[in-house]
């Protein structure tokens, strides 16, 4: 009988007992308390099962509209901020498409505004050996700038190159000198 209390009892400070078995418990702990053998869990049963309360029948009704309350503020309180959102949405889409408006406006007024509603694409040279002259000077130009910028990555190239001989030289170095020290440790 001791070892199904004490098996009780642990499954009761694990929430494992069903009723039935709690009340097992309960009438067990109600004994006297020199012929109990827990005397500590004596005080826990007595502590919690010691006074029967009873809930009054109108607070179930009371927390239910309390919690209907919470429930129906939480919904009118997404329902607004859902509402908000979709606003300042719609306040962002408004301004990116009036500042693209605005963009384009202001291209077409400088592109019209001294030649008045002619087109602003005309012919920057009058004939074609001047606009191979100056094709010829731009590409000449490119390829000045491309030479500058290639000869700088070959010095670069260069100075990595340096480095990992350095590099490679000193690890090969190690490598001779820890192999003498094993073979010398051996020895």
């Amino acid at each position: 009988m001791q070892d199904n209390i004490e098996i009780l009892i642990d499954r009761f400070y694990k929430g494992e007992t069903n009723s039935l078995e709690e009340e097992l418990l309960l009438n067990y702990f109600t004994q006297e308390r020199d012929s109990l053998q827990n005397n500590a869990d004596w005080d826990v049963f007595q502590a919690l099962f010691a006074a029967k309360t009873s809930v009054p029948p109108e607070l179930e009704q009371k927390i239910a509209t309390l919690i209907d309350g919470w429930e129906a503020q939480e919904a009118g309180e997404k329902k607004r901020a859902t509402g908000r959102y979709k606003i300042e949405f719609r306040m962002r889409i408004i301004g990116i498409a009036a500042s693209i408006l605005l963009v384009i406006g202001i291209g077409f007024w400088y592109q019209y505004q001294n030649v008045g509603n002619q087109s602003g694409l005309h012919e920057t040279f009058n004939t074609p050996q001047e606009s191979q002259e100056a094709v010829v000077e731009a590409l000449q130009l490119f390829s000045h700038n491309f030479s500058k910028g290639t000869s700088a990555m070959e010095k670069a190239d260069e100075q990595v190159d340096k480095t990992l001989k350095i590099v490679d030289q000193l690890l090969s170095e190690k490598a001779v000198d820890t192999k003498v020290n094993q073979v010398s440790q051996n020895q």
